[in-house]
């Protein structure tokens, strides 16, 4: 059934649509900056038994608990309403991270502490895996028909801000203190600063007006569980969603998280210089999203979509053959302009998928085939690509991964139809 146009789409409800998505990614990114302080502080190398824990735990929380995130926050917005599913993703990730600032550490408590860390990073990944969907789902409903693909991918801005927030936050920390003082008790600062953030987008997203109760489940016989339902009743949707987004999700997690240590580990470019690269990178990310949105609005998300896999799959080899040439001029301008290419596709991707799904499945479908290609596809990246570099002894290797999964998302969106001037179902 069509829904009638939606009302004008106030710019409070965007910016609390964005807002809470940018705080999701600066505490989740912000783990990842600080990991060689948690590290020391929550997980003693002389202790195997803590090391095991660090490991699958880290893993749980960055992979397992995002699909779950997006099971059960797609479920809550589909359910009981988006706005519901907004503020409590947010103010969970809010608390979680805040708890993080308030830590004792392994020295004070033993095991507890990095047992606590991994239990709050578990609810961090939940969190993060419930917010991007739901963002998006909120935005793309509220939006204008011949404006969707522009103000829905404005989450995927915020959330490039966000990582760039929680970078940059990191390196003020550790440009200002000693690292004296940051292992005593400054490594607590950027987390707590969680508490200030997550209480004024919670004030804000009490702003967002209420919504019309949820549509019934009706004609199915899993009408209390959206999962259930959208699992048994459109298979097919979301293998589409994750295999036709696998390749966008393994080229941004190259640029965004690979390539640094790829380039360090080769020394090709130092620390410093590589995570300049993959900031540069990221920030082209940040600004070429909503223009993609726009792109997507105007000649559809499909042509879009496959233009960007076609640039993924002939950029691929000549990305790592520049970057290894130890340029840094070619090195930035090869990433950011193969970030660019990705993206392209990527951003109008994730609103493709919510218009593919009806409104009352739309945050679950969304929710699981999304974070099932970026938690799992995409968030298996780096490991991938470094073990294929062990396996082959080829540096090259990684451009292959990118070469097959271009082909194999081109072939799942060629078979895809058009949504962009359909209004929503």
């Amino acid at each position: 059934m069509t829904r009638p146009a939606p009302a004008p789409l106030k710019p409070i409800a965007v910016i609390a649509g964005m807002a809470g998505n940018m705080m999701e990614w600066y505490d989740f990114a912000l783990y990842g900056v600080m990991a060689p302080v948690l590290g020391k502080l929550f997980f003693p190398q002389s202790n195997h038994l803590v090391s095991i824990i660090s490991v699958f735990g880290v893993f749980a929380a960055g992979y397992i608990m995002r699909l779950g995130g997006g099971a059960v926050f797609g479920h809550i917005a589909d359910h009981y309403g988006r706005r519901i599913a907004l503020l409590t993703s947010a103010t969970l990730m809010a608390i979680a991270t805040a708890l993080v600032g308030f830590l004792p550490s392994y020295v004070a408590i033993g095991i507890a502490a990095p047992i606590l860390l991994v239990t709050l990073r578990l609810i961090q990944g939940l969190s993060t895996g419930g917010e991007f969907i739901t963002s998006i789902t909120y935005l793309v409903e509220n939006a204008p028909l011949k404006k969707r693909g522009l103000i829905g991918t404005l989450a995927g801005s915020s959330a490039a801000a966000g990582i760039l927030l929680g970078s940059g936050v990191g390196t003020i920390l550790f440009s200002i203190f000693t690292q004296e003082q940051i292992f005593e008790w400054a490594w607590r600062l950027p987390f707590l600063a969680s508490i200030p953030l997550g209480l004024s987008i919670a004030i804000l997203r009490t702003s967002l007006p209420q919504e019309e109760k949820p549509d019934h489940h009706v004609g199915t016989r899993h009408r209390r569980s959206s999962v259930l339902h959208v699992l048994f009743e459109h298979p097919w949707a979301l293998i589409r969603g994750v295999f036709g987004f696998w390749a966008f999700q393994i080229g941004f997690y190259t640029m965004a998280i690979f390539m640094s240590s790829y380039l360090v580990g080769g020394k090709i470019f130092s620390e410093t210089t590589a995570l300049g690269l993959q900031s540069a990178a990221i920030g082209a990310a940040l600004c070429m999203a909503p223009l993609s949105g726009f792109l997507s609005d105007k000649f559809g998300r499909k042509p879009i979509s496959l233009i960007s896999l076609v640039g993924m799959l002939l950029g691929a080899y000549p990305l790592y053959l520049i970057v290894n040439l130890g340029n840094n001029t070619l090195a930035l301008v090869a990433m950011m302009g193969f970030m660019l290419i990705v993206v392209l596709g990527q951003a109008p991707y994730g609103i493709w998928l919510a218009e593919i799904f009806p409104r009352t499945l739309r945050a679950t479908g969304l929710g699981i085939s999304y974070n099932a290609a970026a938690g799992i596809l995409g968030g298996t990246t780096p490991l991938v690509c470094a073990t294929l570099i062990e396996i082959t002894h080829s540096r090259m290797a990684p451009a292959a991964l990118l070469v097959v999964a271009s082909i194999v998302s081109f072939g799942f969106n060629l078979m895809a139809r058009e949504t962009a001037s359909r209004p929503l179902h």
